[in-house]
């Protein structure tokens, strides 16, 4: 089992749920924010405030959260990538009360390419709702955020959790407990949105971190999307009487590492055979 980790706040930088609304570039983009308010406030509530000559990446990018990096966060310089045949593109958007944003989004495999950046490039990596939909090799891509990060910079990573109570319920009542485990068909709405591979535990991450050469700084559970809960209570109630542990149980992993020195395991027996 994972090592107690301390659960305590990284800045107090005020973000306000208006400071992710007003990014929504339409009405798709405003229901997926509702949906998921809670997950993305606490995701800027875990990134450690920048300064000017700081650098940060977000992985995936979808700019619902971007712009705040720099205004609210303080972050000199942001970049982005995403999956794609290799290169780049200045990408701009514009809130619903006329500001801008832009920065450079740059497309690469993550777990086949090197990533296109010099080794101590960034203060702080997002990798948010990823790891999940990868299909061979993560521990690629965490090698690579360990090498394009500066010594003592750090890793936000969340991503859904297989070991919630949603899950447990799922599984006690005959459905699968993964989030998103549907094939896609060829050529359908959603085949830029590929199902997920792989879910995590929390312990899965705290392991996955430290083979990558990251202490824990941070790592706990909350919501993914904003929804009610009505079948948790059973559920505690099993927990419970089994003597089994309650806390964790969360739809939403939600973890925070610092880059303590290089990847100490390439390859953990847990992850691949």
């Amino acid at each position: 089992m994972a090592a107690s980790v301390e659960v305590r706040p990284i800045h107090n930088v005020a973000i306000q749920p208006r400071d992710i609304e007003r990014w929504a570039q339409d009405e798709a983009a405003g229901g997926y924010i509702d949906g998921h308010k809670t997950r993305l406030l606490k995701t800027l509530e875990m990134v450690p405030p920048g300064g000017p000559d700081d650098s940060i990446l977000e992985m995936g990018i979808y700019f619902q959260i971007t712009p705040s990096l720099k205004s609210k966060l303080g972050y000199g310089h942001v970049r982005g990538c995403y999956y794609g045949e290799p290169g780049n593109s200045l990408k701009k958007v514009a809130s619903l009360d006329g500001e801008e944003f832009e920065c450079m989004v740059d497309y690469f495999d993550a777990e086949k390419h090197r990533f296109p950046y010099d080794d101590n490039s960034f203060s702080t990596v997002l990798c948010c709702e990823l790891i999940e939909h990868l299909f061979e090799d993560p521990m690629f891509m965490m090698s690579e955020i360990n090498r394009i990060l500066k010594p003592g910079g750090h890793l936000v990573l969340t991503t859904p959790n297989i070991a919630s109570m949603r899950a447990l319920s799922a599984i006690l009542n005959g459905y699968h407990p993964g989030f998103f485990a549907a094939y896609i068909k060829p050529g359908g709405e959603h085949n830029d949105h590929p199902r997920h591979n792989r879910e995590y535990t929390t312990d899965d991450i705290y392991h996955l971190l430290e083979a990558a050469g990251f202490s824990v700084a941070r790592l706990e559970t909350g919501e993914f999307r904003d929804e009610p809960h009505p079948d948790w209570g059973y559920i505690r109630h099993l927990l419970a009487e089994y003597r089994l542990p309650e806390g964790n149980r969360g739809d939403g992993i939600y973890a925070l590492g610092r880059k303590s020195g290089p990847v100490r395991d390439r390859w953990p027996v847990w992850l691949y055979y």
